[in-house]
């Protein structure tokens, strides 16, 4: 560990500037109050109408996110593939903007870049490669984790949405009152992205444009599977009702499968995550029982090289059984 110096007063003034601006956006600009302001008013609304409206704003918000902030208009001309990234980041469904994101992985950055400059003694050249790298890869994995936390949790529901839409086509309503009904009495993801598709034909879209515009930000086999039933209904006639509900069957079919499969890999990720953390649980207890015997691998350049080989070997590992007990339904 390095000796913390007058140097490191400096860099914790240095860094008080940009934590003080990220605090000022966050909780005390114009834009932060009036955030607080309308959460404080609908607090007043009842369950339905705050519903409704969370709905609406998320969508015009959603829609305007090039033109809401400077920041996010930076971080459009600043990261690869803004649109991409959009998508991404809607389809996690929480209200992240580019520039939230972009600010985000900035913290993360100079974070790991500090962390690895003051209390490693690794070359000091590499902070701001560790840095960036971290700033990049982090929050990538936390919205990778986010979609699929979402998707499951709508593929979970999407047989209940179907047989709620069989019984409406049953009793006579259109396709669009049934979606817009899902979207009214279901929670969750599900009811998120009906009063998205709703929406959506509000401001003109088509049914199949909405529906397809939804099944490319859930990203599942399943609803795309609906979007499909529906456009070839609508172009060649049939039995609706009949269709959707061999579909919701299907649907609950691969979701027993999925589960099967879970149960039966069960033992094998257990495996992972006992041989992954087990080294790292070595070198803790190590480090409370023979401190000066494992810090060689730290303060030695052969040390340090059997660190970062070894780091590399078991992240291999890690991502190799991995890819063994992810199986695809």
């Amino acid at each position: 560990m390095r000796v913390l110096g007058p140097e490191f007063i400096v860099f914790l003034l240095v860094m008080a500037v940009p934590l003080a601006g990220v605090v000022y956006y966050l909780f005390l600009s114009p834009a932060a109050r009036s955030k607080r302001k309308m959460r404080e008013k609908m607090k007043s609304l009842s369950d339905k109408e705050k519903k409704l409206q969370g709905a609406e704003s998320r969508e015009i918000s959603l829609r305007r996110d090039e033109d809401r902030t400077a920041l996010d208009r930076f971080a459009r001309r600043v990261l690869p593939r803004p649109e991409v990234l959009r998508t991404r980041l809607e389809a996690t469904g929480k209200n992240i903007s580019i520039g939230k994101y972009l600010l985000i992985s900035i913290i993360v950055a100079l974070i790991t870049g500090s962390s690895y400059w003051l209390f490693t003694d690794f070359p000091v050249a590499a902070a701001p490669l560790v840095g960036i790298a971290a700033g990049a890869f982090l929050p990538h994995k936390l919205v990778n984790r986010l979609i699929l936390k979402r998707r499951d949790a709508f593929v979970a529901g999407l047989a209940e949405g179907l047989d709620l839409i069989v019984r409406g086509v049953k009793s006579g309503l259109p396709v669009a009152e049934t979606i817009a009904v899902v979207g009214g009495e279901m929670e969750g993801p599900i009811s998120e992205e009906f009063q998205r598709v709703t929406e959506d034909m509000r401001v003109g879209m088509t049914l199949e444009q909405a529906l397809w515009a939804s099944a490319e930000r859930v990203g599942t086999a399943e609803f795309k599977f609906f979007v499909v039933v529906l456009s070839v209904q609508r172009e060649t006639g049939g039995n609706l009702a009949e269709t959707l509900d061999n579909l919701s069957e299907m649907v609950r079919s691969r979701k027993q499968m999925r589960l099967k499969v879970r149960a039966m890999s069960s033992e094998a990720r257990a495996s992972q995550y006992i041989l992954g953390g087990l080294p790292f649980a070595i070198a803790g207890l190590l480090l409370l029982i023979a401190p000066d015997y494992i810090m060689t691998l730290w303060i030695t350049e052969a040390g340090n090289k059997i660190l970062w080989i070894g780091g590399a070997m078991l992240s291999m590992g890690w991502w190799v059984m991995g890819r063994m007990v992810n199986f695809e339904i």
